[in-house]
């Protein structure tokens, strides 16, 4: 089923493409060719780009085996983002495939597998069960950067990829080296700093919050900044999210939501405080009052005696009953050290 050397004509895929909207013809000249990067200097006359600014000519796109493909180790698409791949084989089944995907040679070939899917790989998927030709752009790519910029830039048009997977992604091109920078990762995806700086607050997260979020792919970015700063701000923070983290992104759906919660919490716990500092009156079973037990804001404890029944206490018999029971607890304390 090897038809990668067959290019695909105006009267076929091609045109289908260009006749649904999903690739516009580019005219060219020798000048464009030399400054793009992207189109075959090999080919003559007219190329075309697709809706996320791929650029090729009519003999690269082809018709591939997909059992020769597979992803790339730089592929963002989460496999809990998959989605519907029957609705989508179902789509393909009664309109073919309408949307191409892009692909490079492998740079190890291994088995049979010849090509890598830059993006795509649903369609692959699709194509791969449905046992037919998967309709693919073959580029050559050798710099990694570019194909990452590929692959954001088509996932971008698409919206379907989370940022919480394309935070995963940044953080591992990063600790690559495939970018020395988050500057320069920014640049070559086309983002302001400050906007990739939010987005990698989700790569912060630790996992066992991670974990407990009930869908941390459709977790807002704002609410994602908002944990790691309170992450940031105390460290007591952490187990305090990990207690709530199952309602993140469900009754916690907003950054106010969460930081009333916080002060919800604050009050609670200053009010538990209070009780501390609070007097607690012990009283005879008719009533009468004996004394007061109370601390203060140190947290230090004290006795009040009821004046009425201080004339009636022998206080080196009371001292010594409190000695006994102290030194009882010392000595049960030490005993179990």
């Amino acid at each position: 089923m090897d038809n990668s050397k067959r290019s695909i004509h105006n009267s076929g895929p091609l045109g289908m493409l260009m006749k649904n909207g999903q690739i516009k013809k580019v005219e060219t000249t020798e000048e464009k060719k030399e400054e793009n990067t992207y189109v075959n200097h090999k080919s003559v006359g007219s190329y075309f780009k697709t809706q996320s600014g791929i650029e090729f000519s009519e003999q690269e796109l082809i018709h591939v085996n997909p059992e020769e493909c597979e992803p790339w180790k730089y592929a963002n698409r989460h496999e809990d983002e998959l989605g519907d791949i029957e609705g989508l084989m179902d789509s393909i089944r009664a309109h073919k495939q309408l949307q191409p995907a892009l692909i490079r040679h492998h740079p190890a070939p291994h088995d049979n597998i010849k090509y890598e899917i830059i993006f795509g790989r649903r369609r692959h998927m699709a194509c791969l069960k449905l046992g037919i030709p998967f309709l693919a752009i073959r580029k050559e790519i050798p710099n990694i950067q570019d194909a990452v910029a590929s692959q954001d830039a088509e996932n971008k048009l698409r919206n379907d990829v989370s940022n919480y997977s394309n935070a995963l992604l940044y953080q591992r091109l990063l600790s690559d080296n495939i970018f020395e920078t988050e500057k320069e990762l920014a640049e070559k995806l086309r983002l302001s700093a400050s906007t990739l700086n939010d987005l990698m607050a989700y790569a912060k997260i630790p996992e066992d919050i991670v974990n407990k979020i009930p869908n941390i792919h459709a977790l807002s970015k704002q609410l994602a900044v908002k944990l790691v700063q309170l992450l940031n701000k105390s460290k007591d923070n952490h187990t305090k999210i990990l207690k709530i983290a199952n309602q993140i992104g469900k009754t916690i759906t907003s950054q106010a939501k969460l930081e009333k919660l916080f002060e919800v919490e604050l009050k609670s716990s200053k009010k538990n405080t209070n009780t501390l500092q609070s007097a607690v009156s012990y009283t005879t079973p008719a009533g009468k009052k004996l004394f007061t037990f109370k601390s203060d804001y140190r947290g230090l404890p004290s006795i009040v005696l009821n004046k009425e029944i201080i004339n009636l206490i022998n206080f080196e018999d009371m001292c010594h009953h409190v000695s006994d029971y102290l030194e009882k607890l010392v000595s049960e304390s030490e005993y179990s050290d």
